[in-house]
């Protein structure tokens, strides 16, 4: 799998000039240029340097077809990353990002690709049967929590934004632990431990407030679950963050039913 941080290998050059005062020209030269670029792909090997996504954005992304994951430099800023900010808050923000789109290699899509971004089945018959159960009970789980107008998460559509968001703190978490497992001796900041940092650093990372009527359009668009399901969703599947924050078992971040795909 490759990656890439902050900033292409190579720039991408755009063989056109900016008009200074007429925005649908400019519009137009954009669109043509892409297209073009596009079109020079034809009968060339795959640049697995390509980027989909501009430097400033602050998003995150893996592509299958490439088998690649890309991290922008406009994420790599609070509330997901900081110079300033301790180990176990920035895996907890940027190293669950790193996580997630890792995970994605192996949610109900990436799983379909190869290591070289073929579409082909590569499963054993006994681990795709196993692995389809465990999707399905991460789907059964979203699929039963509530949004603003009464309605319901729909755990079809974001299942594989699901089980990235599940891998991906897991995965920073077991990261976390590593990188600190050296150190001397532990912070604790605000009266709180390493691990609960890191639990809080992820809370903090997805922190959202929108109108019910955003939650019911984004519900029945965006392969994302609602912010708040993103975070209590992965931690009802985490049995560390119960361990970390005392939760009894049976109680509301600490199911006796937790999915476990990854």
């Amino acid at each position: 799998m490759s990656y890439q941080i902050g900033f292409p290998r190579k720039w991408r050059t755009y063989g056109f000039k900016l008009d200074g005062k007429t925005w649908a020209a400019n519009a137009l030269a954009a669109n043509a240029a892409e297209r073009s670029r596009d079109l020079a792909k034809i009968g060339k090997p795959v640049d697995k340097d390509d980027w989909g996504m501009t430097v400033p954005t602050v998003n995150a992304y893996y592509d299958p077809q490439l088998n690649g994951m890309v991290f922008p430099a406009g994420i790599l800023q609070p509330p997901f990353y900081s110079v300033d900010a301790s180990v176990a808050v920035n895996m907890g923000g940027m190293g669950v990002v790193v996580g997630h789109e890792l995970t994605h290699g192996f949610d109900d899509q990436g799983a379909q690709y190869d290591a070289v971004g073929n579409l082909t089945n590569w499963w054993q018959p006994d681990t795709e049967k196993q692995f389809k159960t465990r999707t399905q009970c991460v789907v059964d789980q979203y699929s039963a929590y509530p949004i603003a107008d009464g309605g319901k998460v729909n755990g079809a559509n974001t299942v594989g934004e699901n089980i990235a968001d599940i891998g991906g703190v897991k995965l920073a978490l077991t990261g976390y632990r590593a990188l600190r497992s050296s150190a001397p001796d532990t912070i604790v900041a605000d009266g709180f431990t390493e691990d609960q940092q890191f639990f809080l650093g992820f809370g903090q990372a997805w922190c959202a407030k929108v109108r019910p009527e955003l939650e019911k359009l984004m519900v029945a668009s965006d392969p994302h679950s609602p912010a708040q399901w993103r975070v209590n969703g992965a931690l009802q599947a985490t049995p560390e963050f119960a361990k970390v924050w005392g939760c009894k078992a049976g109680s509301k971040m600490a199911p006796a039913k937790q999915c476990v795909v990854w």
